[in-house]
């Protein structure tokens, strides 16, 4: 069996995912449980559900660092498993207050069954503006949508984990993820400039001569301040420590309000023998 779907190595990777799924369960639940705060039900515009989006990353998490840990390629059940342990953690947050409510000296868990409570407790949230008082009121039916969006809210920072972790090169003939050794980050203002340099750069790719093209890239494609700047150039280099082989990652971004958005179809991904950096320690 190749060793990055080897069985042990994958079973202690689901156990770093329960753990990580657990605990994020158990303080998010706890938080609400002494301070009635549940910040998995951060939403912007009562719509996003933001909170849950970061409480499903954080269930999923364990599996990300035991993958890095192990060097465990995504393999076989691994994204059914995060986004499980995303959903487990959703219903944990739930069970947690559901087994330590009391009423009236009464436990709540001896009084009616846990998905009676996930009912109750869903058509009967109501919904607050972080600054003001104006409030949804219950929101009865509608609950359950809103519960439902958490869900998939938690699902989501699963898949999100998921993608982090297969978007991180791997080289299969050594069974390790790769570690990075550069990234060169290039800002600019005009597009059309970018374009001129842009044939340049791929030519250079084209005719195999990657390590000059991360020189012309370094010296040649914009400056490393931003300012403000609306286009930047991002180039990443990894290599294997074990067996030498480089990976060059490119991407072209342009800068939306505060944010960069990646231009997905300028992106460019490979693998070389070539030696990158040559004088990096690696080869040294």
């Amino acid at each position: 069996m190749s060793d990055y779907v080897r069985a042990d190595k994958q079973v202690l990777v689901a156990v770093f995912g329960i753990t990580s799924s657990l605990l994020t369960g158990i303080i998010l639940a706890l938080i609400e449980v002494f301070t009635g705060f549940a910040i998995y039900s951060w939403s912007f515009w009562f719509i996003i559900p933001v909170g849950a989006l970061l409480a499903g990353v954080g269930g999923a998490s364990g599996y990300y660092a035991g993958a890095m840990l192990f060097q465990q390629k995504p393999a076989g059940g691994v994204l059914f498993n995060m986004v499980a342990a995303s959903v487990s953690t959703f219903l944990l947050v739930h069970y947690i207050p559901y087994y330590l409510l009391e009423v009236e000296g009464i436990r709540v868990k001896d009084a009616i069954s846990f998905w009676q409570y996930l009912g109750f407790s869903f058509t009967h949230t109501s919904l607050k503006l972080i600054r003001g008082s104006a409030s949804t009121g219950e929101l009865g039916s509608l609950g359950y949508v809103h519960a439902a969006l958490q869900l998939i809210g938690f699902s989501l920072g699963g898949l999100g984990v998921f993608g982090w972790l297969s978007g991180n090169p791997y080289c299969d003939k050594c069974s390790r993820y790769l570690k990075k050794t550069d990234q060169q980050d290039r800002y600019r203002f005009e597009r059309e400039s970018l374009v001129q340099d842009m044939g340049k750069f791929s030519a250079l790719l084209e005719r195999q001569n990657l390590r000059e093209a991360v020189r012309f890239h370094n010296e040649e494609m914009g400056i490393a301040q931003q300012g403000t700047k609306p286009l930047r150039t991002r180039l990443i280099t990894r290599v294997c420590s074990d067996c030498g082989i480089n990976h060059l990652d490119f991407v072209i971004s342009r800068l939306d309000r505060d944010d960069w958005k990646d231009i997905n179809e300028s992106r460019i991904a490979m693998f070389t023998q070539e030696r990158l950096l040559p004088g990096s320690k690696f080869y040294q």
